[in-house]
């Protein structure tokens, strides 16, 4: 058993289980990933090991340049557009995380027991309990960070007001 394994960028997205050996699961196209590990300190492992910055400072990050301080997309990689936004609190360090690339759109689904359905690009659907609405913000604060990240990188001089060295 792994007690550490990358996040590739194909995730769908990242869950919380409710199981006696394992506390979080990766969701591919094609496979399952478990996890021993809660899904906050996966990131937070995978963010050390592979990107050399941790969850609190891309979290530091958000509140300091984007003036958000609850449930922030965790960009990844914005050069390939990886970046994770939750759907649910990390209070507990175990949020269910979505992969900004994977989704279509999001709808209400026909039956009464969730409510949202999330379109995936594969053809697949997720149904759950987070309302619809809370979704959609999410997915459009996520486009918003992304999009001024890239600027940012760009156009340092003109966002932050510095004047560009010669």
């Amino acid at each position: 058993m792994k007690n550490f394994s990358f996040l590739l960028h194909d995730i769908k997205y990242l869950e919380p289980v409710h199981h006696l050996e394992f506390l979080s699961q990766a969701i591919y196209p094609h496979r399952h990933e478990y996890s021993i590990l809660t899904t906050d300190v996966w990131l937070d492992q995978l963010l050390i090991h592979q990107y050399g910055t941790s969850l609190k400072a891309r979290r530091d990050h958000l509140r300091y340049v984007h003036n958000i301080h609850k449930l922030g997309p965790i960009v990844m990689d914005e050069r390939t557009n990886f970046v994770l936004f939750p759907l649910s609190s990390s209070a507990h360090r175990n949020a269910f995380w979505i992969n900004l690339r994977t989704i279509l759109r999001f709808s209400t689904p026909e039956n009464e027991r969730y409510q949202t359905r999330i379109h995936f690009s594969d053809g697949t659907f997720k149904d759950v309990l987070f309302d619809k609405k809370t979704c959609e913000k999410q997915y459009q604060k996520t486009l918003t960070v992304l999009d001024r990240m890239m600027k940012i990188r760009e156009y340092p001089e003109l966002y932050f007001n510095v004047k560009p060295t010669q």
